[in-house]
């Protein structure tokens, strides 16, 4: 046997290795039935682009809005949000003076009252290893 069909021989091998790899023969299953070998690389036909949707819109179809906003209406806003601005300044003032004030904030019952759950377990948690820690001794 010479050294050119020794080569061969081994390029036909790796061929059909190819054809029946584990990531070849992997099919959807619908497709499990069929018993053929998928083609070899040489009849894939190569891809064409596929057409994808755009992640964002496009700037020009976009729905402009005709008329700025009045100076009466950002007059409003900003006069709101300098009240809601003041009012937590005061608020905060209110807490570094007098800092009992957190335990009847209104943050800190909400925080608490989402929380229901996770102390009652824990406060079962706790009580039964006491009782464990009973049993032991």
């Amino acid at each position: 046997m010479s050294w050119e069909q020794f080569q061969d021989e081994v390029a036909l091998e790796e061929e059909a290795d190819l054809a029946f790899s584990p990531a070849l023969m992997a099919r959807r299953a619908s497709e499990s039935w069929i018993n053929t070998p998928p083609a070899l690389f040489e009849n894939i036909p190569v891809a064409t682009p596929v057409q994808r949707k755009k992640s964002l819109p496009d700037v020009q179809t976009l729905p402009r809005h005709a008329e700025p906003m009045s100076r009466e209406e950002a007059s409003v806003l900003s006069s709101m949000q300098r009240e809601t601005v003041r009012r937590r300044m005061e608020e905060d003032e209110k807490l570094k003076a007098n800092p009992l004030l957190w335990l009847v904030s209104p943050h800190v019952k909400d925080w608490f009252s989402r929380q229901q759950l996770v102390f009652l377990v824990l406060f079962i948690n706790i009580s039964l290893a006491i009782m464990f820690f009973k049993l032991l001794t």
